[in-house]
C-alpha cells in the first residue's frame, strides 16, 4: 500500500445534479468514486478493472467509465476535463476502450 501522504498527480471531481464524481490519478495507480446511478457514494473497486473509456453524458458532463467483468461504474466529470482526464488515465491504464457511441 503506497504511502497516504502522496498526493495524487491529478484531483478531478465534479458535483452535477445531485451526484459526485471524483477521479484521482496517482503515478502508479487510479483511486475513483461516484454516486452517479448509485444508491450511495462508491468507490471503484480499480482492482477489477478491465478497462476504461471516456463518453459524453449530458452537454455539460462526460462520464469515465470504468468497466469490470460484472459492471460499469461511471464517474460524471466536467467537459473541460476531458482531455486531461484522458491523458493521465491513458498514462497509468493504458489505452481506453472502444466508444460506445
Amino acid at each position: 500500500m503506497p504511502a497516504p501522504f502522496v498526493s495524487p498527480t491529478l484531483d478531478l471531481q465534479l458535483i452535477w445534479r445531485g451526484t459526485f464524481g471524483r477521479v484521482r490519478v496517482y503515478e502508479d495507480r487510479v483511486v475513483a468514486e461516484t454516486s452517479f446511478e448509485r444508491d450511495a457514494l462508491t468507490e471503484v473497486p480499480m482492482h477489477a478493472v478491465h478497462g476504461w473509456r471516456i463518453e459524453p453524458c449530458d452537454f455539460d458532463a462526460v462520464c469515465v467509465e470504468f468497466v469490470t467483468a460484472d459492471e460499469t461504474y461511471r464517474v460524471l466529470l466536467d467537459t473541460s476535463d476531458e482531455r486531461v482526464a484522458g491523458l493521465a488515465l491513458r498514462r497509468v491504464l493504458g489505452a481506453p476502450l472502444p466508444s460506445q457511441s
